[in-house]
């Protein structure tokens, strides 16, 4: 039988003051039932780890210079003219309860690094700041429900469910400084998720395809901090190489508005929009457990501009990577 493969995405978004910091990933999707690649039940665990560094200011859709932390205008303000690292490892648990119905938990364990300067006019008293920390974040719990179909070869479904508020809100950057609210591990809201997808394999052909959507938006807040709404479009095929190796190319495109709120570590400098490709492969070393990885490159990335007319724009990441392995039982 012909090996099958996940379709994954990861994409960076960017996140205060003179240059937006860079802040997490969106999530990447190794729900294999929603593309066809599983069987209709069982239990499916998917480890990924994944890896993005926002080093590149942008305002709009254009490149821009990284600002001088000696700039008379910025002294005594964060300077955000270093990068993030931002890393996570994912552990998603899907169960398929019937045909019909299954649930998904994803565990995410975030791993970040941001540094920036305090800006001074004179260059030797130009100081850095780093704040680096490895904790849980918010974890999703997801219910899927596939349209009965007579059709082997296709499935249409719906996805809905919530992203709970467990992740650490209240670190600081240095003592008696607030980390950025979308720096956090978590953002302190409750969330809706809603998604539609549908798949299909070409018949007596080494060729597959889907399209999925989604969107997650708060609807219980914390600290006066309201994430951006957040939609996510993928289009993905995949081709079978050969029985254990297996070929992918994903288009995603991504949605991300303004963070809001009054919170004193909120920043409404976030948020925008970008067209991703990710290649990548898949190969089964084992009849149930498989490795894949993927790159993605932007084809097009858009930044929100600064509402107050910071002109350095928000850092962003030139690429992503991410590598996994899934088992199903």
């Amino acid at each position: 039988m012909k090996t099958k493969l996940l379709l994954v995405a990861i994409l960076s978004t960017a996140s205060t003051a003179y240059a937006g910091c860079g802040s997490a990933f969106c999530s990447v999707n190794t729900h294999w039932d929603t593309q066809g690649l599983a069987s209709d039940d069982g239990l499916r665990i998917d480890l990924r780890y994944s890896y993005a560094k926002a080093d590149t200011p942008r305002v709009g859709s254009s490149k821009v210079a990284k600002p001088l932390a000696s700039d008379p205008n910025l002294v005594g303000l964060e300077v955000e003219n270093l990068r993030t690292i931002n890393q996570s490892l994912n552990m998603n648990v899907d169960y398929a309860i019937n045909p019909q119905w299954g649930v998904a938990v994803d565990l995410p364990f975030v791993m970040r690094d941001h540094s920036h300067q305090i800006g001074d006019p004179n260059p030797a008293n130009v100081t850095t700041e780093q704040k680096s920390f490895s904790k849980l974040g918010d974890i999703r719990v997801v219910g899927n429900y596939k349209f009965p179909s007579s059709e082997h070869h296709a499935g249409s479904g719906l996805r809905i469910g919530i992203k709970l508020a467990t992740g650490d809100t209240n670190l600081e950057m240095v003592a008696g400084a607030p980390l950025e609210a979308g720096l956090q591990p978590g953002s302190g809201s409750t969330d809706v998720v809603l998604g539609a997808y549908h798949h299909q394999d070409l018949e007596n052909a080494p060729w597959g395809w889907f399209v999925s959507g989604q969107m997650q938006t708060a609807v219980s807040l914390k600290n006066d901090y309201r994430p951006g709404d957040d939609v996510a479009l993928d289009l993905g095929a995949h081709y079978a190489m050969s029985p254990s190796l297996t070929g992918l190319l994903q288009l995603n495109a991504h949605y991300k508005k303004a963070d809001g709120g009054t919170a004193p570590n909120s920043n409404t400098h976030t948020g925008g929009r970008s067209l991703n490709v990710s290649p990548g492969l898949s190969f089964a070393f084992a009849p149930r457990s498989k490795l894949y990885s993927f790159v993605q490159l932007p084809l097009y990335q858009y930044a929100n501009p600064d509402p107050a007319g910071d002109p350095y724009g928000q850092l962003t990441a030139p690429w992503a990577f991410s590598i996994g392995v899934s088992h199903s039982y």
